[in-house]
């Protein structure tokens, strides 16, 4: 059962997410509180600025007593709107640049997403995703980029990507592989056999009348997956991402496109986890049940979707909702936590990782690092992290992952 706050952002999103839909049906939230709850929940869940299209023509709008509510809405989705042609028009100047060296650029997440949105502005982004599907040309990549005043940030800590600034401060991350290794390794070896596939299957997609290249139907939608599963096992998993999900597949998509979709899903086991992510969509944002018939189960799936929203509304887009919610495991035996934490060591020291004779050094670090990390950032006893990650890994079991 949802509640009432939850209930009226879902129905805001839906209604932003699908123009054709009736105005004039949402319901304003009820009091101060209810007003604050449901601002907050927008905010740390990356949708504020889409409540904007929303509530606009709305005839309770014009009522006084929620003109406070409105104004941060409105602010949201102006900052959203400058900040998004920024970031458009700097990638569009990567992207050439790459290419006009040889360099293949995909175009990844934000921008190539937001397209699919009715109003493209008011899809919140942060920074600019560029795939290098070619091994030979990332470290030019990176010096081209060098090269036009670009800087790297040296205090990273991730093994797929390379994060650079420009004189502006504005982020942009050129990614080698498809996503952060994932503890299992089965998964790790499938993304990076897939990544030849990205560099073959490309098309041109028009955004907001800049066109640039991104992945073909199929290998766009198995890279959202990829990137919303590590968000859910690690981070935090937003309401913005089922958000990009509904209105990916709110448009007309190739048959052949949805078969090779489904192969990948099938092939990488996350199959599951796409079935009730969907359902999920269905459910409560407007997402097209025909357009997705093919990814949806039968009727038991219908409860791992409402406890998979539970976790959303917990967890916010970064794990803002909850700090003990930073890691996740398979299974919830010791086995499990010897498991992820060896895990989290390869993932803090990549390099030495791989040195076997290093290990207990590591071990040892990573610990500590761990204790140090709850008492001095998150504010939280590692028991309690402990205690979430053996909670939430009861529901990554039912969705079968890998």
């Amino acid at each position: 059962m949802r509640k009432e706050t939850e209930k009226l952002l879902l129905d805001a999103l839906r209604q932003s997410l699908n123009p054709q839909e009736n105005r004039g049906r949402l319901q304003p939230p009820g009091g101060e509180y209810a007003k604050r709850v449901l601002m907050e929940t927008a905010r740390n869940h990356a949708v504020l600025p889409l409540l904007f299209d929303a509530y606009e023509g709305e005839e309770w709008i014009g009522d006084t007593r929620f003109a406070d509510f409105m104004q941060p809405i409105r602010q949201a989705a102006v900052t959203a709107a400058r900040a998004n042609y920024r970031l458009l028009f700097l990638a569009k100047y990567i992207t050439q640049l790459l290419e006009r060296e040889g360099i293949r650029a995909i175009l990844l997440k934000g921008a190539a997403t937001a397209s699919y949105y009715p109003v493209p502005e008011l899809r919140k982004s942060g920074d600019v995703d560029i795939l290098i599907p070619r091994d030979k040309d990332f470290g030019r990549a990176v010096k081209l980029l060098e090269g036009a005043k670009f800087v790297k940030c040296e205090c990273q800590s991730a093994l797929h990507h390379v994060e650079l600034k420009n004189q502006e401060g504005i982020c942009v991350e050129l990614h080698r592989i498809l996503a952060e290794p994932f503890e299992s390794g089965k998964m790790n070896r499938y993304l990076e056999t897939l990544l030849a596939e990205y560099d073959e299957h490309v098309q041109e997609n028009d955004s907001w009348g800049v066109t640039f290249y991104q992945p073909a139907d199929a290998y766009h939608a198995f890279y959202l997956i990829v990137h919303m599963l590590q968000h859910f096992l690690r981070a935090g998993f937003g309401l913005k991402f089922l958000c990009d999900w509904t209105v990916f597949w709110n448009r007309e998509i190739a048959a052949k496109e949805k078969e090779t979709f489904l192969r990948l899903v099938r092939e990488s086991g996350t199959q599951v986890f796409v079935e009730a992510l969907t359902e999920a969509c269905v459910l409560y944002l407007g997402l097209a049940e025909e357009n997705v018939s093919f990814l949806l189960g039968g009727s038991e799936l219908q409860q791992l979707a409402e406890d998979f929203m539970d976790e959303v509304f917990v967890s916010g887009e970064f794990g803002h909702g909850v700090q003990e919610r930073m890691v996740a495991m398979r299974g919830t035996g010791l086995a499990a936590y010897v498991r992820e934490f060896h895990h989290q060591m390869h993932l803090n020291y990549p390099s030495a990782g791989k040195v076997f004779l290093l290990w207990p050094f590591l071990w040892v670090t990573t610990l500590v690092r761990f204790i140090q990390n709850n008492r001095t950032v998150r504010k939280v006893k590692g028991l309690d992290i402990l205690k979430e990650a053996r909670r939430r890994s009861k529901l990554i079991d039912r969705m079968k992952l890998f």
